[in-house]
């Protein structure tokens, strides 16, 4: 089945002349994992579909891919192999990366929903509208949805490190 998708999803991506894996010039302004949201951003507008991740026969991540609409739903934590040692990602480092990916996705025009088990938790990029969150967040292109799913959300990440 993954052969199967890495092969649509290079097929797809070669109609439309993206290339993913574009390295940055010399002469380019943006660092390299600019450079990489923007390719990413770019490819996502020509796919469109479901991806469903189950491990151990239990869903644990979709993503659905219509147009400008990326929908990232997250059923298990685990999936992003989080563990309590893991304190190469703090607060500050997160926050600072959901601001440029969303800023990214808003010139491209695009959304990424982050769901948890199917509610929206968080929304990037340009159909997201904060009010108070961009307070919070110091940016225009973040919106917190749900605090109670995102509260409910590091709850998850929390369980799933203490196991």
């Amino acid at each position: 089945m993954a052969n199967s998708f890495s092969r649509l999803n290079f097929r797809q991506v070669k109609q439309h002349g993206i290339d993913l894996n574009a390295t940055v010039s010399a002469d380019s302004n943006l660092d390299p994992q600019t450079s990489a949201m923007n390719n990413v951003a770019e490819g996502l507008k020509c796919i469109k579909g479901k991806i469903s991740i189950q491990i151990k026969k239990r869903p644990a991540l979709s993503i659905a891919l219509d147009g400008n609409t990326v929908l990232l739903d997250i059923e298990d934590p685990s999936i992003f192999g989080l563990t309590e040692s893991d304190t190469s990602v703090g607060v500050f480092d997160s926050l600072k990366t959901a601001k440029k990916l969303g800023e990214i996705l808003n010139s491209k025009g695009l959304t990424l929903s982050i769901l948890r088990k199917g509610k929206k938790a968080v929304s990037l990029g340009r159909e997201a509208t904060p009010t108070i969150s961009s307070i919070v967040t110091g940016s225009d292109d973040i919106q917190v949805d749900s605090i109670k799913e995102v509260t409910k959300f590091g709850k998850d990440i929390r369980k799933h490190r203490e196991n």
